[in-house]
């Protein structure tokens, strides 16, 4: 049996239970409410009964106040006038409960509330012939009959009161007791009634339960643990699991399903672990030639920013040394031919050497190598200290600044690049000249002990504690010195020759820079 047709079963049992324990509801809840308004009828009957006997007792009392007090009427009437609204109301309860029977068709109870509605018709008249006496009774005492009065008092009124309204009320409380105590009856018997449907219902409830929770553990638990098993293996890793579930429903049909899919995935994850496997294999080789190709891209983006950084400062220098030695030989009316003539040869010796730092930082863009060839060869401090001293008083020139060098006698000879070295301290004179205040001395000191030494020291601001830690940082500009790259240029220029290059303050102020060179430099 397919499972859907199980289920469909089931459904209609709960449907054939569901609508039996409703129409049972129904029939106990409308016999309960019949019960309930019956006993809801008799109460209310029975208290209007009960105003009733108090509205007469009332009228009563009122009438008697005529023979002891007097003729007057108003209260008399006011109680008159409540009775018969008492009475009235009850009349309409009646009528209002026999249209209700009616509707039922019991006409055991219809001629009972009908007997009931003649008795209030009784009191009505009743009620009225008590209040004709009165009226003649209070007509008498007017007159001044007193001995009239108590006459029609007591041979008609008493005679009403106790015959025929006490009768009738007394009947009425009667019957209505009666009623209830039959409403109260038929209540207690419903009840009885509906803890035996309860009971029923509870066991046929019990029962019902017991069936579907064997119909659900036999037709779909089962299945479904098997199922979920069979699941948590394969979540686990163990793709050779097989459901076995020998049923020809939804779920047999499910199991193979899932037995075929679990096949189907073992191949698939053969194949995608060694497709993984290669893909791994070429995503590593491609990481590692990206990972190449960055520093590449990297090295040439400094090398690149290092280029346009250099030639933004070397470029400058050599030309100001050029202009300077023009505007030199251009404003001194006494120049003549042989000095016109060496301020040309030197304005094209730095050419020459603008030329080859124009040559060498090309050389830098189009290799893009990250170095410049340095030429090492025997080179005498003193001749390139002189050459820097020359170039550098057209500068400090313009600044009325002294330029002081200290060297020894004895030529100082070092294994290295003449030019390179000549622009490391061209660059210091440089700087140390815009951050020298005017009219200010600059000294140069070149000494050799365990290495060789070149210091320059000026009178200017100093340095920072930044600076003197990493003096080589680019583009950080000094106090008033350059444009940030002079000193990073030296300081390269200096680990080409294996030296160094360190800052540092003096001890009277201004600032102090010095190239090292080791003699086991290579």
């Amino acid at each position: 049996m397919r499972f859907t047709t199980k289920i469909a079963i089931a459904q209609a049992v709960l449907v054939l239970v569901a609508g039996a324990v409703a129409v049972l509801i129904l029939t106990t809840l409308r016999t309960n409410q019949s019960v309930m308004r019956e006993i809801s009828d008799s109460y209310e009957q029975t208290l209007t009964v009960k105003g009733i006997e108090q509205m007469a007792d009332n009228y009563s009392e009122q009438i008697a106040e005529h023979v002891i007090l007097g003729p007057e009427s108003e209260q008399a009437e006011k109680a008159r006038d409540e009775l018969l609204g008492v009475i009235e109301t009850m009349e309409r309860q009646v009528a209002a409960e026999i249209e209700e029977l009616r509707e039922v068709d019991d006409l055991e109870e219809i001629a009972e509330e009908q007997l009931e509605l003649d008795r209030m018709t009784g009191l009505r008249e009743a009620v009225l012939r008590l209040e004709e006496a009165r009226l003649r009774l209070v007509h008498a005492l007017q007159q001044g009959e007193t001995a009239r009065a108590i006459e029609i008092y007591s041979g008609e009124i008493e005679e009403v009161l106790d015959v025929t309204l006490d009768r009738l009320t007394e009947d009425s409380v009667a019957r209505e007791q009666l009623e209830v105590r039959e409403a109260l009856a038929d209540s207690q018997e419903a009840m009885h009634r509906l803890r035996w449907i309860a009971a029923g219902l509870g066991l046929a409830s019990v029962l019902v339960a017991a069936g579907l929770s064997h119909f659900l553990n036999r037709s779909v638990l089962r299945p479904v643990a098997r199922l979920g098993d069979g699941v948590a293996a394969v979540s686990g890793g163990d793709l050779d699991h097989r459901i076995t579930v020998n049923r020809k429903d939804e779920f047999g049909d499910l199991a193979k399903g899932f037995n075929r899919m679990t096949a189907e995935i073992d191949t698939q994850r053969g194949a995608l672990i060694a497709a993984r496997n290669n893909l791994k294999r070429e995503v590593d080789e491609r990481t590692q030639e990206l990972r190449d190709a960055l520093r590449d891209l990297e090295r040439q983006s400094k090398q690149r920013s290092r280029f346009l950084a250099d030639i933004s400062h070397e470029l400058r220098t050599p030309l100001t040394v050029l202009r300077g030695r023009a505007e030199v030989a251009l404003r001194d009316p006494e120049t003549d031919q042989t000095a016109m003539r060496t301020v040309i040869e030197r304005t094209v010796g730095t050419a020459t050497k603008l030329g080859r730092l124009v040559e060498d930082l090309l050389f830098l863009a189009r290799s893009e190598a990250g170095v410049i060839p340095i030429e090492r060869g025997p080179v005498v401090l003193q001749d390139v200290l002189a050459d820097t001293l020359l170039d550098s008083r057209e500068l400090a020139r313009s600044k009325r600044i002294a330029l002081l060098p200290r060297q020894p006698a004895v030529p100082i000879e070092v294994t290295g690049d003449a030019d390179r070295l000549r622009q490391a301290l061209l660059i210091l004179l440089d700087n140390a000249v815009e951050a020298a205040p005017e009219a200010s001395t600059i000294q140069v000191t070149l000494s050799r002990d365990d290495a060789t030494v070149i210091e320059v020291a000026d009178e200017g601001p100093g340095f920072s504690e930044d600076e003197i830690a990493e003096p080589s940082v680019r583009f950080r500009k000094g106090r008033s010195r350059g444009t940030g790259l002079g000193l990073s240029i030296a300081a390269w220029i200096m680990e080409g020759h294996g030296g160094s290059l360190s800052v540092s303050n003096g001890s009277g102020g201004g600032g102090v820079v010095r190239l090292v060179l080791r003699e086991d430099a290579p």
